[in-house]
């Protein structure tokens, strides 16, 4: 890649308190610290449970009533997402910021016709009209868009339905986009397509993207950079290269091994090891606490 520049989201020390039932809490996030620059992929990837889905809706300036953020910030284009108030966060929503979760379905009204979502999206966002429209469907990929307007977003496929969101994401010319579990229900083919239109609009039009998946399956060549995410930790994050060729721990070896393969029969995935979940949550529970212990004594 070329030389950075100054990243546009910068995620510092984020700690998050969240409800683990019958009145407990437990911690969402642990002292979470990463960036991401322009033209860049940034892949979030852990098992359920691990943080990325909550980073991933944080940086989207959602945040759950029962979760309490105990420290940190998230910085966007040098605003404070999380001290931000809801009317602030929703208006980066509809400009800056574009979100993609894993029931794009749930994205669209489901009795509206795409022609008029496109049309409400536009006039939301400030975007250009239907006349201009035409360039917006080339980059996505959607190849009969006379089609595509007259139906309802109920009868289109799960790729279709996400083409279109990043058809929106492009009207609206923001500068990110936080997909959240994006690639779930898609089949291998369907997954590629994805991976490969994501990797254009980095390209040609200088989209940064925080993906959060639960595997690391067909991100090589797509991914930047690459997080491995544990019980609210980051394990280890650096070039996808080194995460996913020469991982420093175990676990993150054996975490991508997980992500399912032609070769593997029903029911015969790979487990990961108690060794190496022993040395994942010595490694992420050791960093928290030691972060914790610096700002006691710094009296922060």
């Amino acid at each position: 890649m070329e030389e950075r520049t100054k990243p546009i989201l910068t995620v510092s020390n984020v700690t998050v308190e969240r409800p683990r039932g019958l009145g407990e809490r437990d911690l969402g996030l642990r002292n979470v610290s990463l960036e991401l620059h322009e033209r860049e992929i940034l892949v979030c990837a852990g098992e359920s449970g691990s943080g990325k889905s909550l980073l991933a809706q944080l940086v989207s300036g959602v945040i759950s009533p029962s979760d309490k953020v105990i420290s940190g910030s998230i910085e966007f284009e040098s605003e404070d997402i999380l001290r931000q108030n809801r009317r602030k966060n929703l208006h980066l929503r509809r400009s800056r910021i574009a979100v993609l979760v894993k029931d794009a379905h749930s994205q669209l009204n489901p009795n509206q016709k795409v022609r008029q979502w496109l049309r409400e999206s536009s006039r939301l966002t400030g975007s250009k009209g239907e006349g201009d429209w035409s360039d917006y469907f080339y980059a996505v990929g959607i190849v009969e868009p006379e089609r595509i307007l007259e139906m309802l977003s109920v009868d289109l496929s799960s790729l279709m339905l996400k083409r279109l969101i990043l058809m929106k994401t492009l009207m609206s010319g923001a500068g990110l986009l936080v997909c959240d579990g994006a690639t779930a229900g898609l089949d291998r083919i369907a997954e590629a397509q994805f991976f490969e239109l994501i990797s254009s609009l980095r390209d040609d039009y200088g989209l940064s993207v925080v993906l959060a998946m639960n595997g690391l399956r067909g991100i090589k060549g797509v991914a930047d950079r690459v997080a491995i995410f544990y019980e609210g930790g980051i394990l280890e994050c650096g070039p996808s290269s080194q995460i996913l060729e020469r991982p420093q721990y175990q676990y993150s070896k054996e975490f991508r091994a997980c992500s399912p393969r032609i070769t593997h029969l029903p029911g015969a995935l790979p487990m990961i090891s108690r060794e190496a979940i022993a040395e994942a949550e010595k490694v992420v529970h050791e960093n928290s606490t030691a972060d914790i212990a610096r700002k006691a004594a710094e009296g922060l």
